[in-house]
């Protein structure tokens, strides 16, 4: 019993560190965020145009929307294709 006992104890520990570990990494990020909130971009210094495909890239559009619009547009040319 005593064994059991001590497993659930080193289990709590365990996860309590995990939580500690996950809060002390979150407040690192948020406080870096927070520095660099107001930094901006050099103009020369631009992302690299996204691989295998050779349309331009607006610099407003995120990675996000790069790739929602390349699947559109294979979308659309298996459509019409």
């Amino acid at each position: 019993m005593q064994g059991i006992f001590i497993l659930v104890i080193l289990l709590g520990g365990a996860f309590a560190g995990g939580y500690f570990t996950r809060d002390f990494i979150s407040r690192r990020r948020r406080a870096e965020a927070l520095r660099w909130r107001d930094h901006r971009q050099s103009e020369w210094f631009q992302a690299a145009a996204p691989a295998n495909t050779n349309e331009a890239v607006s610099p407003s559009t995120g990675e996000l929307g790069q790739m929602l619009t390349r699947w559109e547009t294979r979308a659309r040319a298996r459509r019409t294709g």
